[in-house]
């Protein structure tokens, strides 16, 4: 399908549904949604705002972060009736603020919402603040001592993970971060939310905790929001991985590119908890003997073979350098701050937008991992007489928006008769042939960028939406559709619904 130029004009609403807007950002959220008001003229609904640096730009043939304000500017008449910020992470909210002329400064906001996780008066909400706080606090000390130690790699690997809960890029300006603020509270994830909610009011900011209530979007009447997560309890927060057949082929991809994986694996036998290649190993009977290393480990455990040997073996001097782990410790900072990463995507606000006339559903996660996904189903609403579940918000799906950029842990597979979340629980009947998928990824970048790699979409993920799809998956670094091999009525009317072009993917639901 051909590209479009980007008009910066006012952005329509359909009469009758909504027009979504994936803006091409690079590798992060940003969606407007324009919806037809009371009054007849569109609300515009934003959805995050932020990439990882580096990821956008003319390297990867998408817009810049100045080029996504200009054009919601002119696409809102700088007025958004309603912002949502899903998590806490860049890669949501960077977009929204910097230290001189904030991207957002301009903007007038009605209204904000986030998850329960940011209320200042939850207290379990404190708690986890407090304790992320701390635990940020103690990785960035660690982080700073790991490259004052000489350890630029390691360090470099935390870097990566806690640009993620800072806002702080490149990785280079942590240190000068820490020392100089000393509190992740000024980081620019925090001051970018600290703005949405500034411009909003205290009045109009809504914490949003699961299964309270059917929402209503400011001055829209025929759409209703649902909110699914995140849990309202610590340990499904903390429950982040997919386990066995809730888990898409491919899952050890990701898993294997950690340097933690081996630590959740369940040794069978001697061979299998071998830390090395058997080529570079000694069996322990043969060690002190062998021609070439023999001295070596004559002179590092101070002992021989025989007592022949005995005498001619030194001993090392009881504080050698080798025989200390006093800086050991910082090497399980990669682990925590990989947890945290987790643990923060799982506290992602979840909305399914339900079309009033037609039943349709627009269902977005956030970067939701399995514990989050697993609490859906523990609520639902009452409707007068009728109770509204979560198996039958997602059977009516028609716009599905992939968590966390197609990753491993942010999708579960399963079946329809399955008791938990999954794909197949998604888009059935008529709703499935409309199903569309939006992956917020650029694959290229997330593989050759971030030590180790992000394999951002999973394949197996991404060739299960397009098979759902029929083709209509909508990913960053991808402008031409993947069509089927027979262009049918659906498909066409698919085209019809969608506009391409360098900045965003324009496409419109109808309520029909």
């Amino acid at each position: 399908m051909a590209r479009k130029p980007a008009a910066a004009s006012r952005m329509r609403a359909p009469k009758s549904g909504v027009t979504v807007r994936m803006y091409r950002l690079g590798h992060g959220d940003c969606f407007l949604l324009a919806f037809r008001g009371t009054d007849d003229q569109p609300v515009y609904v934003l959805i995050d705002c932020g990439f990882k640096p580096g990821s956008n730009g003319p390297d990867y043939h998408l817009g810049t972060i100045e080029d996504v304000v200009d054009d919601i500017k002119a696409a809102t008449g700088r007025r958004l009736d309603l912002v949502i910020i899903t998590h806490e992470h860049q890669d949501h909210v960077n977009g929204f603020w910097k230290p001189e002329a904030p991207y957002f400064e301009e903007f007038e906001i009605g209204a904000a919402w986030f998850a329960w996780t940011e209320d200042p008066d939850d207290a379990l909400a404190n708690e986890l603040r407090k304790r992320h706080g701390d635990q940020l606090l103690g990785l960035v000390a660690a982080r700073n001592r790991l490259a004052a130690a000489g350890d630029k790699a390691a360090a470099a690997r935390v870097d990566d993970l806690l640009s993620f809960e800072l806002g702080v890029d490149p990785p280079q300006f942590l240190a000068e971060a820490s020392s100089r603020k000393k509190d992740p509270h000024a980081s620019v994830n925090k001051r970018g939310m600290k703005l949405v909610k500034d411009k909003a009011g205290r009045k109009n900011t809504r914490y949003i905790v699961p299964h309270r209530e059917i929402m209503r979007i400011p001055g829209v009447d025929d759409v209703r929001v649902f909110a699914l997560g995140p849990p309202h309890r610590a340990d499904l927060l903390a429950d982040t991985d997919p386990q066995g057949a809730e888990s898409f082929p491919g899952h050890g991809l990701r898993a294997r590119s950690s340097f933690f994986a081996a630590a959740e694996a369940v040794p069978r036998s001697a061979e299998q908890i071998r830390p090395f290649g058997r080529r570079f190993s000694r069996p322990f009977t043969q060690a002190f003997d062998d021609a070439e290393h023999g001295a070596f480990f004559s002179a590092r455990y101070g002992m021989a073979a025989d007592a022949a040997q005995a005498e001619l073996a030194q001993e090392s001097v009881a504080n050698a350098a080798w025989r200390r782990i006093d800086r050991d410790w910082l090497y399980s900072a990669e682990a925590l701050a990989l947890d945290i990463n987790r643990g923060i995507n799982n506290t992602s606000l979840v909305l399914a937008f339900e079309l009033q006339e037609s039943k349709k559903v627009l269902l977005f996660v956030g970067d939701a991992q399995r514990g989050n996904w697993k609490s859906w189903t523990g609520g639902s609403w009452k409707d007068g007489e009728k109770t509204i579940t979560v198996r039958d918000l997602m059977a009516r799906t028609v716009l599905y928006k992939v968590g966390h950029h197609g990753s491993h842990n942010a999708t579960l597979q399963g079946t329809e008769q399955d008791d938990y979340p999954n794909l197949s629980w998604m888009g059935h009947g008529r709703y499935g042939n409309e199903f569309v998928a939006m992956i917020t990824a650029v694959s290229q970048w997330a593989l050759l960028t971030p030590k180790p790699p992000w394999v951002h979409p999973l394949p197996s993920i991404k060739a299960a939406l397009i098979k759902k799809s029929g083709g209509r998956v909508f990913q960053t670094d991808t402008a031409e559709l993947v069509a089927p091999g027979a262009r049918d009525a659906e498909w066409t009317d698919f085209i019809q619904r969608t506009r391409i072009s360098d900045l965003y993917f324009e496409y419109e639901v109808h309520d029909r």
